[in-house]
């Protein structure tokens, strides 16, 4: 129940899909694999901004999650990569990012092409 103690409730979240991306600690001698996630200007709507997380429950988001982790890598020198899983009641599951890429969104260098995010 909400704590307002309406009629209304929540889902049970029964999946979640997150990026773990590597990240060095120690200079080399340790790598721990950390999910971000962080706030963007909006470019379209100036004094709004839009959340940015590694983090869903629905996997209809996860199409977009994963052109914003390739835009991660592509802009952020110190990530190389990352990986998406699955947690669900059988366990954890390592999931390709290249079945949740979207075709249109891709350049012709493999690259994302300009993404449009939904405000929070």
């Amino acid at each position: 129940m909400l704590p307002d103690k309406t009629d209304k409730s929540v889902d049970r979240i029964t999946e979640i899909y997150v990026v773990v991306f590597p990240v060095e600690v120690f200079g080399e001698t340790a790598k721990v694999e950390t999910i971000f996630a962080g706030f963007q200007a909006d470019p379209d709507t100036p004094g709004m901004s839009r959340a940015r997380a590694t983090v869903e429950t629905h996997l209809s988001a996860v199409p977009d999650m994963v052109v914003m982790c390739d835009e991660i890598v592509a802009q952020q020198e110190e990530v190389e990569s990352y990986r998406l899983l699955k947690f669900d009641k059988e366990g954890i599951h390592e999931l390709d990012p290249e079945d949740f890429r979207p075709f249109e969104s891709l350049s012709a260098y493999g690259r994302p092409s300009e993404t449009r995010w939904g405000l929070c």
